[in-house]
């Protein structure tokens, strides 16, 4: 269950919060920064310390579709 929540559902989560959350705020840094919280969070609460690697993969893929997001609005 842990597999696929970290290898599919968490994606597809940040990938479409990053989507809303830049077209809602309209600025890029927000939504990169608030994955980053909201896991890391995760991380001490529900998960172990080892799923801080996940934090800041999920944050990147974050920041990566944000950017991405800025870059077509334009």
């Amino acid at each position: 269950m842990e597999f696929l929540f970290v290898f599919f559902i968490c994606p597809i989560i940040v990938i479409a919060a990053s989507i809303i959350g830049y077209l809602v705020i309209r600025r890029w840094f927000v939504m990169p920064l608030l994955t980053f919280i909201v896991f890391t969070i995760l991380t001490f609460t529900v998960f172990n310390e080892s799923f801080f690697i996940w934090v800041v993969v999920f944050t990147i893929i974050s920041v990566i579709v944000s950017l991405i997001m800025k870059f077509i609005k334009k």
